[in-house]
Formats: structure tokens, C-alpha cells, sequence
């Protein structure tokens, strides 16, 4: 055998490792899902997480009165799971704050914190702190807004929130944290 012979094998025989390193993802990635094996002795199954709530089951409300401190209002806003399965939210809510006829008033919600996944069993409630800060502080001439307008997390769709609250045309008035497991207001359940 020559030098040249034994290169192009092993030169097939690597193009061929390469196609199926490329090609098993993509074919475990097209497979349908499977109930998986049982785990081995000692091992621990992880369970698949259940999939993101829909807006037909969430319920977004507020949880009043607001806890102030200088300048900034803080208010719990609560995702209740009213569907007959656990679901997820993962992630910031969308909120911005609307007028009276109809129109958003100043910048949506910046966001701060480290986003998480979040379960919700039925009848589980989550929650973000909503932080308004005093639109005297931004602007000279604040407009009063009468709801929010929110879209949990990973949901297109929006559900308004009554909340009187003065907004900045231009500006930001409203910071969101990421959605937290547990309600806001302590001992609470919608069930």
C-alpha cells in the first residue's frame, strides 16, 4: 500500500466523522419527542418544564396600595396562573402606562434584574415590582394616565391594569424588575 492511498483514506474517513458529527444533531433536533427512560439508579429524572402560560391563562392584577420612598412608588404587579395546568413565565412584563383616550402616555417600562423561569401551578400567583417614579421630578408638565397597559412575559397579548398615575410625555416614568415566583403580597393565593 502507498503513502498516498493510506492519505485519502483517512482523509474519507474523516470527512466521513465530520457529515455525521453535522448530521446527528440535525436529526435528533427533527425527531419527535419521546417519553424519556427511566433514570438509572441514584439519578435524578429532570422533568421537562410545562410550556409558557397564554394570555387566556393569565390574569394580570395590581396589589395596592404602593409602598413609596423618595421620589419612587413601588407597586406588585401579580401574574396568576386561572388555566387548569402549570405553565411558565419567564423573563420582564411589558408596561406602559395609557390615557384616558387610549393613547400611551411617555416611554414603556425599562427593566432591571436577572431574568428567571417561573412555574405556575393553577392558581399560582408571580410577581414584579413596578417602580413609578414622581413625574414632577422629570418633567414640568406630567399628563395623568388612568391604566396600565401589560403584556406578561413571552405573551403578545396585553391586559390593562387600572392605575391613576401622572407620566411624562418623552419620558420614562416606569422601571419593571424581572418576574419573581410568589405573590407580592405575602400569604395571598387566588384559590
Amino acid at each position: 500500500m502507498n503513502l498516498t492511498s493510506r492519505v485519502a483514506r483517512r482523509a474519507g474517513g474523516g470527512l466521513a466523522l465530520a457529515a455525521i458529527a453535522v448530521l446527528l444533531p440535525v436529526t435528533a433536533l427533527a425527531a419527535p419527542a419521546a417519553p424519556s427512560a427511566p433514570a438509572a439508579a441514584g439519578h435524578r429524572a429532570v422533568a421537562a418544564a410545562p410550556p409558557a402560560c397564554t394570555s387566556g391563562h393569565t390574569r394580570v392584577w395590581i396589589g395596592l396600595p404602593g409602598d413609596g420612598t423618595a421620589g419612587t412608588t413601588f407597586y406588585q404587579l401579580q401574574f396568576s396562573n386561572i388555566g387548569p395546568a402549570p405553565c411558565t413565565l419567564f423573563g420582564f412584563p411589558g408596561v406602559s402606562a395609557i390615557r384616558a383616550n387610549g393613547h400611551q402616555a411617555g416611554l414603556g417600562a425599562g427593566r432591571t434584574g436577572t431574568p428567571r423561569l417561573v412555574t405556575l401551578i393553577p392558581g399560582a400567583t408571580a410577581h414584579a415590582v413596578l417602580g413609578v417614579t414622581d413625574a414632577g421630578a422629570i418633567c414640568a408638565h406630567p399628563v395623568r394616565t388612568v391604566n396600565l397597559r401589560v403584556f406578561p412575559p413571552g405573551q403578545r397579548r396585553a391586559q390593562f391594569v387600572p392605575l391613576a398615575l401622572d407620566a411624562c410625555l418623552g419620558h420614562r416614568v416606569l422601571r419593571v424588575r424581572a418576574v419573581h415566583p410568589g405573590t407580592g403580597i405575602p400569604g395571598f393565593t387566588i384559590r
